[in-house]
């Protein structure tokens, strides 16, 4: 197997781990949400058991938040890990401080040359994170990733605002852009002030000449003279920055052929130089080798004749060891040496220091090369690195990742502890003793409408049966009112024309009597409101001993009549003579098509041609037809009045039956009592307010087991999971 096969088998042997990763946080993410419902159904419950002091200071005694927090800890490791496991290569990442020859190193191990990697002399030149991949061919291109205007402002320009202590924060990119930039606090030292200047004189003052790029989501190049551009900063003779597009660059990537063969899916990730006056760099370092990298190389170039390693050095260290698991054994130390030599003794006295311990930094090797050369630098640096990965990267690999599970298996041990004392915190609500209850307060309940119906039908209705209704009567005043004034009369010239028409008065008398009949009928229809406002009277006063004293409001929301038919709904077929009772009470309508109207029509006899005695034709006029028809009209409505004043006690009477009948279904029929216990049962809660906090921390300890149950779920299937990692 030759280094490329080797690279590729280490890279296939990660894929395994990267889908179980995958699989177990998608398992952490949901032991999250389950986690998080948990601790809201917490608060929850604080509110069903208030006045139980015992039992809210268990529920506040329990810490869900900090299992919540571990676990977005251990989702975002995790998610580290399973993105380096997922690529398709093995990355070397490549850091030093500016000036140490980093840019010039890559030049070599890669074959690009300035337009792509500049290492020039001056400021510092990369721009971006780039990672540059090893492909095959002769081809070179670069995707360039541009921020959006989120990203720029909360990964690049907000960090300046907090560094400085500049007031206010913007809230967005235009906010920033737009703005005269905020003042330097009074007393800062030179170094916040270059900070500050590289703030106001790059990003500032050249936001229009950048932004454009911001949102515009990837570039693809193919021309390399191109790619530097956005690499690298490009500054004129004066030292101000010319090519400003490169200030929104989120990062680059780079895809050409190396100079060593069979070298396989290796990528080399360069980071910007550490140590100028531009923030952020050190974030860059850390997300870099957090989830890109799998083995480092730390560039330091000493100088003729000053061999030691500065506080600087050690810093990037560390900055490496906090992003990057067993650092020592993925890590190495490249001395660059000058191409002539003179800083060779400084190279070699380094290099005892790190070997020996002096210094402690501690690496796989440390190796002296010319970073110029591209020999040197494939045979001395870019070998060894490989050699090194293919011999222990799985290893250090699969070593991380169960020390990883091992962390989340001891959280979901704790988990599992703090679930078992959840179980334990509610207090037992007994359900013999919920029935007793329903049992007692069924009773009282039973006791009082007995009462109250009877009452009602006793003191009410059975002594104003015989009176004369009120509305009714009213009604009566109202309608013979309107007959007398609003009659249905032709005038005198309407007569003749009428007799003129039908060649004589005794056919235009007759076709008035028919018009007043018809009239007249029309007006006694409005009896309908008297006789409807009774009835729907009585129902509302039974509506209300239902609610008012039997406590039976909780049942609808509907008042009057209409609580009646609601609750006549509620009730299911099964229970026959409490549904009859409220369906026949709540449908109940007296009508004066059917008690009145059969009565009227028989006093409207006069009024009807072929019923009533003809009109003496000889010597009659027009004014006698209208005579005549006044004096029928009046006597019909007299004898009308007369027999409605027999109907003025029939609502009183109408409405004593049907409640007696209500009360023969719903209390006197033998199986009354067992209907009204078996439909109220369900609606306990909606009736006693006992019930109603009872049944609600019933359904609260229902839901409280049912996810803590599904909190357990969720462990057991993740630990499953760990188990076949």
């Amino acid at each position: 197997m030759n280094k490329s096969q080797e690279i590729e088998s280490i890279i296939a042997q990660r894929q395994p781990l990267a889908k179980k990763l995958e699989e177990i946080k998608k398992g952490l993410s949901s032991l999250y949400a389950a986690i998080q419902q948990l601790e809201q159904e917490r608060d929850r419950q604080l509110l069903h058991w208030a006045g139980d002091d015992a039992t809210q200071s268990k529920l506040q005694k329990l810490n869900f938040a900090s299992f919540q927090q571990n676990i977005m800890e251990h989702l975002a490791s995790l998610g580290t890990l399973q993105k380096r496991f997922s690529r398709k290569t093995l990355n070397i990442g490549v850091i030093g401080r500016m000036g140490q020859g980093k840019s010039t190193l890559l030049q070599s191990l890669t074959g690009l040359n300035n337009e792509v990697i500049p290492a020039l002399p001056g400021k510092p030149c990369t721009a971006a994170r780039s990672t540059i991949r090893h492909q095959p061919g002769n081809l070179t291109t670069a995707e360039i990733q541009f921020h959006d205007r989120d990203s720029f402002l909360q990964e690049i320009i907000i960090p300046y605002y907090k560094k400085l202590g500049l007031t206010p924060i913007p809230s967005s990119f235009e906010a920033f852009a737009h703005s005269a930039l905020p003042s330097l606090p009074t007393g800062a030292d030179q170094t916040d002030i270059n900070i500050y200047n590289r703030l106001k004189d790059d990003y500032h003052t050249h936001a229009t000449q950048y932004q454009e790029y911001l949102g515009r989501g990837s570039l693809t190049l193919q021309d390399e003279s191109q790619i530097s551009k956005y690499v690298a900063s490009q500054y004129n003779q004066g030292y101000q920055l010319i090519n400003h597009e490169c200030l929104a660059v989120k990062q680059v990537k780079i895809a050409c052929s190396f100079p060593v063969e069979e070298i396989g899916a290796i990528a080399l990730v360069d980071v910007p130089g550490l140590g100028d006056f531009k923030l952020g760099d050190e974030s860059l370092v850390i997300e870099a080798l957090g989830q890109e990298v799998d083995f480092i190389l730390f560039i330091h170039k000493p100088s003729n004749g000053r061999a030691a390693f500065e506080q600087s050095d050690t810093q990037l260290y560390d900055l490496a060891n906090k992003a990057l698991n067993d650092l020592p054994s993925r890590s190495m130390f490249v001395l660059n040496a000058d191409r002539n030599g003179e800083n060779q003794e400084s190279c070699r006295s380094l290099k005892r220091d790190l070997d020996s311990g002096t210094v402690q930094m501690p690496v796989l090797d440390c190796v002296i090369a010319d970073c110029s050369s591209p020999e040197a630098a494939n045979s001395k640096v870019l070998q060894v690195v490989l050699n090194n990965l293919r011999s222990n990267v799985t290893q250090l690999d699969r070593k991380y990742a169960e020390q990883k599970i091992a962390d989340l298996q001891a959280s979901l041990i704790e988990l599992k502890q703090q679930l078992q004392l959840a179980e334990g915190i509610l207090p037992h609500i007994n359900t013999y003793e919920i029935e007793a209850l329903y049992d007692d307060l069924f009773e009282d309940f039973w006791e009082k409408i007995t009462n109250e119906i009877m009452n009602f039908l006793k003191e009410d209705l059975i002594k104003t049966r015989e009176t004369p209704d009120e509305n009714l009567k009213n009604q009566i005043e109202t309608v013979l009112q309107d007959c007398r004034e609003n009659p249905y009369m032709p005038t005198i010239e309407e007569v003749k024309k009428l007799c003129n028409k039908l060649g004589g008065a005794a056919s235009a008398y007759n076709e008035y009597l028919i018009e007043l009949r018809t009239n007249l009928s029309r007006k006694f229809l409005d009896m309908d409101k008297g006789l409807k406002k009774t009835i729907e009277g009585t129902k509302a006063k039974v509506a209300d001993v239902l609610i008012e004293k039997c406590a039976l409001g909780g049942l609808t929301k509907v008042r009057g009549a209409e609580f009646l038919a609601e609750v006549a709904g509620q009730i299911p077929p099964d229970y026959t003579e409490l549904k009859k009772g409220f369906d026949i009470l709540s449908g109940f309508n007296l009508s004066y098509r059917g008690l009145i109207q059969h009565r009227i029509r028989l006093e409207l006899d006069p009024l009807t041609p072929d019923k009533t005695a003809g009109l003496k034709i000889e010597g009659v006029n027009a004014q006698d037809i209208l005579d005549h028809l006044h004096e029928l009209y009046q006597e019909t409505i007299f004898q009308c009045k007369k027999a409605l004043e027999g109907f003025l006690s029939e609502p009183s009477q109408a409405s004593f039956a049907i409640v007696e009948e209500f009360a023969d279904r719903v209390l006197r029929a033998k199986t009354a009592k067992k209907e009204w216990k078996r439909f109220l049962r369900p609606k306990r809660d909606q009736i006693w307010e006992d019930f109603e906090k009872l049944e609600k921390q019933i359904d609260a300890s229902k839901e409280w087991s049912r996810l803590l149950n599904s909190v357990s779920g969720q462990i057991n299937d993740l630990e499953g999971s760990l188990k076949t990692l």
